[in-house]
């Protein structure tokens, strides 16, 4: 081998080594889409449900949620028919994410205000990777189920719950503050 082929060689490999490492895995690409924030029935508690999609090569984790109509807002899954409050929710690459009645959920406790039907609330989604995500969620009606779900609306609904007797329906509870306070205290 010349000298002229030798270096074409090795610059060819460096190439090779420089684009491989530039890699298949991207950043998380997230996005949010059907928002919705049913109307709660009184200033104790809400839910929120949305699809966050994540169309980057890396998976992320929803970590947090701070919100203009509480200081309490916290991330919920619902697993054996039991709501128990979580740190994060997994988003996974080029997949997303689902809150939605009877699984995943956003819980706000301790309302500054009750949101009515056609309001917006201002709720800002915080992740382990990617820049926090500000959203304006649309308050629906109590029982507002959105197009081509699989949530079965709030009169046939499994509702979960949390262990101690009060039902978790949809984004309301049948049990007081104080049975939420207790939940979240077992934590």
């Amino acid at each position: 081998m010349n000298r002229r082929t030798t270096l074409a060689a090795v610059l060819a490999l460096t190439a090779g080594f420089a684009l491989a490492g530039c890699g298949g895995d991207s950043a998380p690409e997230l996005k949010v889409s059907g928002a919705y924030l049913p109307q709660p029935v009184d200033q104790s508690m809400a839910g929120a449900f949305m699809v966050i999609e994540n169309t980057g090569g890396t998976a992320d984790k929803l970590t947090s949620v701070t919100s203009d109509l509480s200081d309490d807002v916290t991330i919920h899954t619902t697993k054996n028919n039991k709501m128990e409050q979580v740190k994060s929710l997994d988003i996974p690459a080029n997949g997303k994410l689902e809150l939605a009645r009877g699984g995943n959920h956003l819980m706000f406790m301790g309302l500054k205000k009750k949101p009515a039907e056609g309001q917006k609330v201002s709720v800002e989604l915080h992740f382990a990777t990617a820049k926090a995500i500000k959203v304006e969620v649309p308050v629906r009606s109590a029982t507002y189920v959105p197009k081509g779900s699989g949530s079965q609306g709030s009169g046939s609904q499994d509702n979960g719950s949390h262990g101690n007797g009060s039902k978790h329906d949809g984004p309301q509870h049948e049990g007081s503050m104080d049975d939420h306070a207790q939940h979240h205290a077992e934590k």
